[in-house]
């Protein structure tokens, strides 16, 4: 099966992947299908040449399965680095999905949408889509993570993002967000799904201290439509010869620390604990800081502008009614999945009173509708 295939390729890594510390949170209360998934981060040494992957996931192929052979592939990482320049960016990267048409291996990619430009691919470790770019997250400060995934209205395709807070100021970032090309896809559960690791990937920099805390670990899970808290992780790393780590955790957050080999620091390498934390997410809601309906005879144009410091949005539902003398009567609708898009333009004949409705959904279900009156 699909899923088994992720789970031993996770625990492969985290028997033998190297100057690395792990976090595997436990699931075992959950579905196992989500459609959310939301940490907390932050960096306390954070030197160059460091990632911090901060959601190890694989999407469901189950529907894609239906219809083709010998599916597999599909697994994804998202976090934040410090480059071996010391820049700071964060990345996400999805593999490649295979399968078999008429005995032809054949593959499925993930197209980004957002930020528009050209396509990137990798390989090595295996091939597929990835994006990296700039995001100055800065250190000693909480970052809140936010994967999601959702059904595109205009595609039917699954689509999945990230989205990024400075919990300091509570500035929400769109990073970039991608077409898997699946259809109901979702972020698949299990022992290993959305682990956490951090991996020193220049050997250059092995010597220095790096260390993180992590909290309030959150999945949305599409079979009861409700937030889980998942606050116990397994925690562990592998014995190297030239480095020291120590990993717990306190009453409120999990901690990892590694730097040069100190011979009598003696501490377990692995183990299971639970920190305290709220059922759900903490969220702002969403406010529309900006609306404008804009009519004509032969044009209504919808805008708006969302608080940056307020729930992110990925669904615009518009509606547009008619007054007549029976009151208003609906006239259009239409529902919009991309969550950069900040305006709509209905064209035909306008003649009286409109209305322009505005539902936004934030990636943390929480809801703001806006309406405005105009005559024409």
């Amino acid at each position: 099966m699909f899923v088994s295939k992720i789970q031993i390729f996770l625990l492969l890594s985290i028997l033998i992947d190297i100057n690395s510390i792990h976090s595997v949170p436990d699931l075992s209360k959950t579905s196992n299908k989500f459609n959310t998934f939301s940490i907390d981060f932050r960096g306390i040494d954070t030197p160059p040449a460091t990632y911090w992957s901060l959601a190890n996931f694989h999407l469901d192929t189950t529907d894609f399965e239906k219809t083709h052979k010998d599916v597999s592939g599909g697994g994804a990482y998202a976090g934040l680095q410090t480059l071996s320049d010391g820049s700071k960016v964060a990345i996400f990267s999805l593999w490649k999905i295979s399968y078999k048409e008429n005995d032809e291996t054949k593959y499925l990619y993930a197209n980004r949408i957002y930020p528009p430009g050209e396509e990137m691919k990798f390989s090595g470790e295996g091939e597929g889509s990835t994006f990296r770019g700039t995001y100055n997250w800065e250190t000693n400060v909480w970052h809140r993570f936010v994967l999601h995934t959702w059904e595109d209205e205009e595609t039917k395709k699954t689509f999945v993002g990230i989205w990024i807070q400075n919990v300091s100021t509570n500035t929400w970032t769109l990073f970039a967000y991608f077409n898997s090309n699946l259809s109901n896809s979702y972020i698949g559960g299990g022992w290993g799904a959305l682990a956490m690791f951090q991996e020193i990937f220049n050997s250059k920099f092995s010597q220095y201290e790096r260390s993180f805390n992590l909290k309030n670990m959150y999945v949305f899970d599409r079979t009861n439509n409700n937030w889980a808290s998942i606050n116990t992780t397994e925690m562990r790393y592998a014995e190297q010869k030239d480095i020291s780590y120590e990993i717990g955790f306190t009453s409120s957050y999990f901690y990892g620390y590694s730097g040069p080999k100190i011979e009598e620091k003696v501490i377990n390498n692995k183990f299971t604990g639970s920190i305290t934390q709220p059922s759900k997410p903490d969220t702002k809601g969403v406010i529309i800081t900006g609306f404008n309906f804009l009519l004509t005879s032969n044009r209504i144009r919808v805008k708006w502008e969302n608080n940056p410091n307020c729930d992110p949005v990925f669904r615009y539902s518009i509606t547009i009614d008619y007054y007549t003398s029976s009151g208003y009567k609906t006239i259009h609708q239409k529902v919009i999945t991309r969550p950069e898009v900040t305006m709509y333009t209905y064209t035909g004949t306008f003649k009286g009173t409109y209305r322009a409705y505005i539902t936004q959904t934030s990636i943390f279900r929480t809801y703001s509708t806006t309406y405005m009156d105009k005559i024409v």
